[in-house]
């Protein structure tokens, strides 16, 4: 078994040139700090999820406040490349750096707003319907603030894994673009 002592640090130089790709400069980035082998993110989770009903999690749970992103397991240290098995905790913290962006962008009132859209929808509070969904979201003239705050943080996931992979990224660019020219 893998040690994972807590631990906290600042973003990697690695993980802040792949971050940008995303939010470019609209993020402070020497302010974020993750905590790794955070086991309460994965307590919590299951509290809460014993609290509503839902059955046990199948996966680690991540939790950000503010600008502080805590993980129940140890990130990679490197960049691993896109078909490599741990390649999603990158994307993982892309999602949770958006939780940063939304702190930054609207205050405490995020960690609110996603807590809502969790009790609301459970695993559903993440699914904004993927390529379909971001293009009929165009049509009507929607803005990535039209999704509520898990949404946004897998619109960014997913646009920053179908990026590295080489991928089609046209209906997640418009989102992306609001993010990057702080049109929202």
């Amino acid at each position: 078994m893998t040690d994972c002592t807590p631990f906290t640090r600042s973003l990697y130089a690695w993980e802040v040139q792949q971050a940008r790709r995303v939010f470019g400069t609209r993020l402070d980035y020497e302010q974020v700090r993750i905590h790794e082998c955070a086991a309460w993110s994965n307590t919590l989770d299951r509290f809460g999820r014993k609290m509503k009903g839902m059955p046990a999690p199948v996966k680690p749970n991540a939790v950000t406040l503010g600008r502080h992103c805590y993980f129940p397991v140890r990130l990679l240290e490197f960049l691993a490349p896109p078909e490599h098995a741990q390649s999603y905790l990158i994307n993982w913290l892309i999602h949770e750096l958006t939780h940063v962006w939304q702190f930054e962008r609207l205050g405490w009132s995020y960690l609110f707003k996603a807590l809502q859209a969790q009790f609301a929808g459970g695993a559903q509070a993440y699914k904004y319907g993927g390529e379909a969904g971001l293009q009929a979201a165009l049509q009507q003239n929607h803005s990535l603030l039209d999704f509520n705050p898990e949404q946004q943080g897998d619109i960014c996931r997913d646009y920053y894994d179908r990026l590295r992979r080489g991928l089609d990224v046209t209906a997640w660019q418009p989102f992306i673009d609001q993010i990057q020219q702080a049109t929202v």
